[in-house]
């Protein structure tokens, strides 16, 4: 995932009262400025070689308690996987080179919503559990990320498509994108 160089993707219409400065453009120096301790650290997760892989992230159980899918390192790029909980088999499920990760489970247990970089930028995919084939849902320029299927079975994200990071929702046959938030973008 890229992000601006100077944070304005990430700014938040919060302000924190000092001249200005929105509390989002704060976080992302803060959270670059942690990225950058932590590689020269070692740490795995930004690319360093001193801490663990990073492997079988953001686990998520199905709705019947067999499965987990999660993401991990496969090769250069982020994959889903999935364990079968009862026999201790684990199944790939994408192989491609780019990433795809923040696996959700859909209600009924049979597709996992994800997000990945496939198309030149972050969108918003469903893959068929049986067979493995991913459908492309959000088509927009902007990054959409974080799915997560509601019970009412529409799948909810962000999105940063209206200059701020907003949550719309999305049928899972790529219908009805309605948008549930609404923050004024910043000044």
């Amino acid at each position: 995932m890229e992000g601006a160089a100077d944070g304005n993707r990430y700014r938040s219409s919060i302000r924190n009262g000092k001249k200005g400065e929105t509390v989002g453009k704060r976080a992302w120096l803060a959270t670059l400025s942690l990225c950058a301790v932590a590689t020269l650290a070692g740490c795995s997760f930004f690319g360093g070689d001193g801490g663990p892989a990073f492997t079988n992230w953001e686990p998520e159980l199905s709705p019947d308690g067999r499965m987990l899918v999660y993401e991990s390192v496969f090769g250069e790029t982020l994959e889903l996987f999935s364990f079968d909980l009862e026999i201790g088999e684990e199944r790939r499920l994408t192989e491609n080179e780019v990433e795809d990760w923040s696996p959700s489970w859909s209600p009924d247990g049979d597709r996992i919503a994800f997000a990945s970089n496939r198309d030149e930028n972050v969108d918003i995919y469903v893959l068929t559990f049986e067979t493995k084939e991913a459908q492309r849902l959000t088509t927009h320029e902007a990054d959409d990320i974080n799915p997560s299927w509601g019970v009412d079975g529409r799948i909810y994200f962000n999105s940063n498509r209206s200059e701020v990071w907003e949550v719309y929702t999305i049928d899972p046959d790529g219908s009805n994108l309605t948008k549930i938030t609404e923050t004024e973008p910043p000044e």
